[in-house]
């Protein structure tokens, strides 16, 4: 299943803890919406505690854009980004989201992927999901045929029906939410999630196997190792004396035969489930301080051969000296997949055992599957060095670590127990190279020039240093720029797809045919997010050029949106582009140089007109309520000034709410009366 964004934000910065009880709060109904902002994509929620009789407001601001997400909760909590309460409430937006709830978009289904949210085979719930017609198809069909089931194991079933003449693949799955993933290689229909032919495989199976079919083709060996993996362990390692499985309702259960076996947990404030003890705790046990740190954390950069991003952050231990500035002794590498005793460091490197944790391959595994439609095939996938992922699975990889990844940079800047393994050289304390890991974070620069009949496009980085090609990388990892035994990071996960495909050289070669092309589908894109630099392309430039505004009307729910447009020489920008625009002309470019001061000025102008503008960050517009458009045939004044600004309005037709409206519609007609 691919989660949404909002779904993608807690599973990526909170801990296993608070997702679960995030997931009960909102199962429980103690998250209630008390307050939304359409225009500005905030909404406030209402949270009741799940331990506790407390309520909490948690406000997400900017929720329509994963770029400018904003999460605020009143509780106390603070060992991560995401609470119990905002992780509840961003699940129960998630789910208004989906009903549609907040806004009256119209919602189309591509039957290649759909996500229906069921637990048990129901005939209501399937009336509910497709139209009366295709239900009734559906049923009908099965009078007197039955399709064809293929494959039915692993909670999964792969089906082909024969349907009017044609024959469709139908794949149903249950997936970590214990909700279906649906896919069908037909097109016919996208007003609901189920199509005719998954209609007709769930009917199917709910007729000959009952209500509770999946669960009993559900593999329990996954769930086995999913329980042994919170103490290290796996099917695949002896467990005799050690580990043994109860069932209840079915389920299964893991009991702890061997005490001395400690639970390797992700989640430094999860509270493990107490063990029964004959000891008594005295009251002088529950005041001790706690133990001195004896042995300093250090971390590894490692690059490998096996698995993309083909590097790796290890853990080291040893004992430091007064200072905590260097080892004094040989340091031991640590098996993160195991059971590590944290009594012997301090606060600190506890925190950030847990974070090279949630690095470790499984957990990109755990992420990739939980993201990927009919997840479940990368557990077993090994892959090779030479092989190349899809571009959409490395973007997830991406996507997981390197908000990680940048934040231990800028948590570990300066720390003096950070190395780095050579390619090739075993792991001992002799073979490790001090490094240190930059905060000034990275972005790619290009560089495009006209040599020898051919557009070569250079992609370059600039370091406090200097300026670099990337090519000039140390290291065979694209996911971190090495220059020296100084490691850097990238700004932004997309950057580090963009500078893939520069590699290995550094450079694009454009042939002049392909020219016109490539700079209006790649280049022109390019220079609205990087700086593009062109030295000897043929190009025209305007600078000091006076912007001609104008205003373009919008709506947005009960908001009138007023869309400022700069026209230079016949060209339009919004204020949301560069500073510097491009545009092909013939076999020239043609670079604008923006008047931003007098940009700003023009829409000052038009702001001073009504106190009750506001500028909503993401949309660059002036908005203002309805209500105030309509009040004191304001909107009447404000024709006439900008009539008298000679700034010309356009978007009457668009507005389809407001010219409803008696009082706007008459405007509207005395506006255009007066311009004719």
């Amino acid at each position: 299943m691919a989660l949404p964004y909002l779904v993608k934000h807690i599973y990526n910065n909170a801990t296993e803890e608070v997702i679960r009880r995030g997931k009960k709060i909102h199962a429980l109904g103690n998250v209630e919406l008390i307050e939304h902002d359409d225009l500005m994509g905030n909404v406030i929620f209402r949270v009741k505690d799940d331990g506790y009789v407390t309520f909490y407001k948690v406000h997400i601001e900017q929720f329509k854009d994963p770029k400018t997400l904003s999460l605020r909760c009143t509780c106390p909590y603070n060992l991560s980004e995401v609470c119990r309460h905002k992780a509840g409430a961003l699940f129960h937006l998630q789910d208004m989201l989906d009903k549609n709830l907040l806004g009256d978009k119209e919602t189309l289904y591509d039957q290649k992927h759909t996500v229906v949210k069921i637990k048990l085979l129901d005939l209501k719930l399937f009336r509910m999901l497709t139209s009366t017609e295709t239900y009734d198809k559906g049923q009908e069909y099965l009078r007197s045929n039955t399709a064809n089931l293929l494959e039915a194991k692993n909670e999964r079933v792969v089906a082909e029906v024969d349907f009017e003449g044609e024959n469709h693949r139908v794949v149903l799955q249950k997936n970590e939410e214990r909700n279906f993933d649906t896919s069908c290689t037909c097109s016919s229909e996208t007003a609901h999630p189920l199509c005719v032919h998954k209609v007709i495989v769930f009917q199917q199976l709910l007729k000959n196997h009952g209500p509770a079919y999946f669960d009993s083709i559900r593999n329990w060996d996954k769930e086995k190792n999913k329980l042994l993996a919170l103490y290290g362990y796996s099917l695949d390692d002896d467990l005799k004396n050690k580990f043994e499985f109860t069932y209840a309702d079915g389920k299964p259960f893991l009991r702890v035969l061997d005490m001395s076996i400690k639970r390797v947990s992700l989640n430094p404030a999860a509270n493990l489930r107490p063990v029964h003890s004959e000891l008594m705790v005295t009251a002088a046990d529950t005041l001790s301080e706690p133990l001195p740190a004896t042995m300093k954390l250090g971390l590894v950069i490692t690059f490998q051969q096996l698995q993309y991003p083909y590097t790796q952050f290890e853990l080291v231990q040893g004992e430091a000296d007064e200072s905590d500035s260097k080892y004094i002794s040989k340091t031991v590498k640590l098996d993160l997949t195991k059971f590590i005793n944290t009594e012997v460091f301090s606060e600190d490197d506890k925190m950030l055992l847990q974070q090279i944790r949630k690095l470790m391959p499984s957990e990109v595994s755990r992420y990739l599957n939980r993201n990927s439609p009919f997840s479940g095939i990368w557990e077993n996938i090994i892959q090779q060095h030479d092989d190349e992922l899809p571009e959409e699975t490395r973007h997830l990889i991406n996507e997981y670590l390197h908000p990680k990844f940048k934040k231990i940079f800028t948590e570990l800047n300066g720390n003096p127990f950070v190395f780095h393994l050579s390619n090739n050289k075993s792991f001992t304390t002799a073979n490790l190279e001090q490094a240190s890991l930059s905060d000034q974070f990275i972005s790619p620069e290009f560089e495009i020039s006209y040599t020898n009949n051919q557009y070569i496009v250079d992609c370059r980085i600039k370091l406090p240093t200097g300026e670099l090609n990337i090519s000039d990388n140390l290291n065979d990892s694209h996911f971190l720029f090495q220059h020296e035994q100084q490691f850097f990071i990238w700004k932004k996960p997309e950057d580090i797809l963009l500078v893939e495909k520069f590699l290995p050289t550094g450079k694009l070669v454009i042939e002049p045919e392909n020219w016109s092309k490539q700079l209006q589908d790649f280049i022109l894109p390019l220079s609205k997010e990087y700086g593009v630099h062109f030295t000897n392309v043929k190009k025209e430039e305007v600078k000091d050029a006076k912007p001609e505004l104008k205003i373009l009307l919008k709506e947005k729910g009960e908001y009138l949106l007023f869309q400022p447009i700069f026209n230079y020489r016949g060209y339009d920008v919004t204020n949301t582009d560069k500073e510097k625009i491009f545009f092909p002309i013939a076999d020239k470019l043609l670079v604008i140089h923006r008047n931003i001061a007098l940009e700003q000025e023009q829409i000052r102008r038009i702001e001073l007109l009504h106190s009750g503008f506001v500028k909503p960050a993401e949309l660059n517009v002036l908005a203002l309520k309805g209500k105030d458009v309509l009040k004191n045939n304001w909107f009447f004044l404000f024709i006439d000034a900008v009539k008298e600004m000679n700034i010309p309005v356009f978007g009457f037709d668009k507005c389809v709410g407001f010219k409803r409206k008696r009082c706007i519609k008459k405007q509207l007609v005395l506006f255009i009366y007066r311009c004719s």
